[in-house]
């Protein structure tokens, strides 16, 4: 029974299909049929998993590469329950988590939402974080409010402690601005974590993966996640399949003006995640990690 040891396991909108693609292109790792297996995601949310015979079909396709990989950013979120059961159902795995800018993740989370078609196309921005900010705790730990998690999934801080207690040594926290800067000297530096070959990403195409746009008709995008949906294992093996259609189909029914964020609307959303990235530093750093990106270096607390 082959089963992962390798999952990216965090965070939504920062870069996880990109990095689980790309990886997937190295010889040593095998992928699973789909990206998000989300096979301990409902202990997030207080409810059994599946036969475990069911995770490891998704893996059936892998051939005895040195790592097996799947990514379900949602496990992130469910803390140490989901990271234990991950440690005691797998044991010899290495997690990696991408962190994105707090206001980057915030607004393509809620556009994302948008174009999922489950927040209606006329809700403002203002609206949405006046809506998040009244959920509690215990509604946000409900999977039906999960579209009102655009502030909480920013705040880092609140969820990482029990993955580095997990996994220790074998939890990378890698960051959306590397990807997005120098997308091989990322992955040449998880692959000397890994230690395997990193000369494979010296000279290789790589493309933007589930890049969020904005529709222009709802229905057709409604078929569109629906193709998306049920055709993800053909086109996990046929990329070049889906970069045709993807560009045919956003040039078809892309919206041409996107909704516009005023930096007004920025610097507020801004203050709602200045706590957790002071305490994100200090986490990061007591932990050894160096070059933080701007937007944590700017937050260091001086204070303790």
């Amino acid at each position: 029974m082959a089963l992962p040891n390798l999952i990216i396991a965090g965070v939504n909108k920062a870069g996880t299909t990109s990095l689980f693609s790309y990886l997937a292109l190295h010889p040593e790792i095998g992928a699973s049929r789909i990206k998000e297996t989300c096979y301990f995601l409902p202990l997030r949310y207080g409810e059994p998993m599946a036969p475990l015979k069911e995770y490891a079909a998704q893996f059936e396709d892998t051939s005895g590469e040195r790592y097996i990989m799947e990514s379900t950013p949602g496990y992130f979120y469910g803390g140490k329950p989901v990271a234990q059961a991950i440690k005691k159902t797998l044991d010899d795995t290495h997690i990696i988590l991408m962190l994105r800018e707090p206001v980057g993740r915030l607004l393509s989370f809620y556009r994302f939402k948008k174009t999922m078609l489950e927040l209606t196309a006329d809700l403002s921005l203002e609206s949405y974080l006046e809506h998040c900010r009244k959920m509690t705790e215990e509604e946000l730990s409900q999977r039906e409010n999960n579209i009102w998690f655009g502030i909480e999934g920013g705040r880092y801080a609140n969820y990482l402690e029990p993955w580095f207690e997990v996994f220790g040594e074998r939890l990378k926290v890698v960051f959306f601005d590397e990807l997005r800067t120098d997308t091989p000297k990322l992955l040449q530096e998880i692959c000397r974590w890994l230690k395997i070959d990193e000369s494979v990403y010296d000279e290789i195409s790589l493309g933007v993966e589930n890049k969020t746009v904005q529709f222009r008709n709802r229905t057709l995008q409604r078929i569109a996640l629906w193709v998306n949906d049920k055709g993800e294992r053909f086109f996990r093996s046929s990329p070049e399949v889906k970069r045709v259609l993807r560009r045919w189909y956003q040039s078809m029914n892309t919206a041409q003006r996107r909704e516009i964020i005023s930096d007004e609307q920025k610097a507020h959303a801004k203050d709602l995640f200045l706590k957790s990235n002071r305490q994100l530093n200090n986490i990061l750093t007591e932990r050894g990690y160096t070059n933080l990106p701007a937007w944590l270096e700017q937050n260091p607390d001086k204070h303790g």
